[in-house]
Parts: C-alpha cells; sequence; structure tokens
C-alpha cells in the first residue's frame, strides 16, 4: 500500500527536489503539488493526502495558517 504525498512550496525547484527525492522510495506516491497556503488548503480537501511536505514561509497564507485551517 502506498503512501500519498502532496508538495507544496512557493518556489518551483524546492517542490522539483523533494518530487526528485521521493521518486526513490516507492512506497511514496506524490499525488499533487500547490504554490501557496490556498491551493495547499484546496488540495488537502480534495486529495486528503497521508502527509504533505510544506513550506512554512509562503507570501499570503502561511504554512502554519495552512495547518489551522
Amino acid at each position: 500500500m502506498k503512501m500519498t504525498a502532496l508538495i507544496v512550496d512557493d518556489e518551483q525547484p524546492a517542490r522539483d527536489e523533494i518530487a526528485f527525492l521521493l521518486k526513490s522510495i516507492p512506497e511514496v506516491e506524490v499525488v499533487g503539488q500547490g504554490r501557496n497556503g490556498v491551493e495547499a488548503v484546496n488540495l488537502i480537501r480534495d486529495l486528503s493526502p497521508d502527509v504533505v511536505f510544506l513550506d512554512v514561509e509562503m507570501p499570503g497564507l502561511n504554512g502554519l495558517g495552512v495547518v489551522k485551517k
């Protein structure tokens, strides 16, 4: 059984690096990526991932705001 993961970071290179590293773990499937906190909240609701790799410092709704929502 695979663990589903969501990656959220406002910087594309950071999202790419996390996705690249997770590709080497067969038990993890990246089901989506977001660019900001608002996208994160919507993607979490839509995809119900098992784990979220979430940047803390993002413009607008930051990572801690996502956790609160």
